[in-house]
């Protein structure tokens, strides 16, 4: 999770976005302000997972992460770019190496090592990609922050629809 000066500039980004341009899945999902570990996955044994966090976090340190400059994955989402340290990035491979373990675990072409770090500010943008593009040129800040915690995130379904995402629990490193 992303907490204080950057939790309210992302937060303001996201309200202005999905306002202007009705972006319902935007506002109503109203994703924590976060960067990805792992895509999206389901299980009924999520207590596996919380071990394996609990423990990772016990016996690694927090890392450097810089975040800004937009980016985009056209035409459905514009985020803003998290780039990692060198020892964050050690970081992230050793987590991933953990998870891997788990059997079961789903994993995709753009998980792991294909992973583009991001913190997510419009979703389904489709013909309206190009117009929030250029509404957020100009609004960039860059901030210095620490990748010190791993949060497992839930979807929060209502007559099998996403309504939002939830924080399920957060870990902290030392």
């Amino acid at each position: 999770m992303l907490k204080g000066e950057f939790e309210k500039y992302h937060h303001k980004l996201v309200a202005e976005i999905a306002k202007k341009f009705n972006l319902k899945m935007t506002k109503e999902q109203n994703i924590p302000t976060h960067f990805s570990l792992k895509y999206v996955f389901d299980t009924e044994n999520i207590e596996e997972i919380e071990e394996i966090v609990a423990k990772f976090c016990e016996t690694h340190q927090k890392t450097a992460v810089k975040l800004g400059r937009f980016g985009n994955f056209p035409p459905k989402v514009v985020f803003i770019n998290v780039k990692l340290s060198v020892p964050a990035k050690k970081t992230f491979f050793e987590f991933i190496s953990e998870l891997k373990k788990v059997k079961w675990m789903p994993w995709d072409k753009y998980d792991a090592e294909n992973l583009a770090f991001h913190s997510t500010i419009a979703e389904e943008c489709d013909e309206k990609f190009e117009d929030v593009w250029k509404f957020v040129q100009g609004k960039e800040k860059y901030f210095d922050y620490y990748f010190d915690n791993i949060a497992i995130l839930k979807l929060e379904y209502e007559n099998q629809k996403l309504v939002k995402w939830e924080v399920h629990k957060t870990y902290f490193m030392k």
